[in-house]
């Protein structure tokens, strides 16, 4: 029994040690979801967590934001929300307005076609003044994040024309 006292002994420190920092170490899903985000910042897409829409139920889910362009005049503050069910009232399909606040129809064409465009696993739509955001539960990978930031790429620019604010045009006086 004295001959196994030290080895005993080494590995219970060599446990305390390392259990630790094996402990410390990024799970699998927290090392993908920080290759994702990473992507997103090289990409100049800021990435912040919110609450799911209420109809999805509780928990967080991380929100992409393609920046505006120029950020003045614009009408910003609605939110599309995924819906529990598929309804003919709502804006398309299972996608409906968050509150009581819409986009300008100027920008529903280009909206729509953005919900075409998007994985599977987006949950809204948000326009604030940090940009076009798309909350996404960060499921499919880089292959559905490839797909989240060419739609954002794609239809961000065309959205900001459309809720841009038009200033009254002047005329000259006679």
């Amino acid at each position: 029994m004295s001959e196994w006292l030290p080895v005993i002994i080494i590995g219970f420190a060599i446990t305390l040690v390392l259990g630790p920092v094996m402990w410390l170490k990024p799970s699998q899903r927290d090392s993908r979801l920080a290759d994702l985000r990473g992507r997103a910042a090289r990409q100049g897409i800021t990435v912040q967590i919110q609450t799911l829409p209420a109809a999805l139920g509780e928990g967080t889910a991380a929100v992409y934001y393609y920046r505006w362009g120029e950020r003045k005049r614009l009408q910003i503050g609605w939110v599309l929300q995924r819906q529990r069910i598929l309804h003919e009232l709502n804006f398309s399909g299972s996608w409906d307005w968050g509150s009581r606040v819409k986009a300008p129809q100027a920008a529903w064409p280009y909206l729509h076609q953005l919900l075409n465009s998007l994985p599977a696993d987006c949950c809204a739509i948000i326009a604030t003044d940090v940009g076009l955001g798309v909350q996404w539960r960060e499921n499919g990978g880089v292959k559905a994040f490839s797909q989240l930031s060419d739609s954002l790429a794609e239809y961000a620019p065309l959205i900001e024309s459309a809720v841009r604010k038009v200033s009254p045009i002047k005329l000259p006086e006679d």
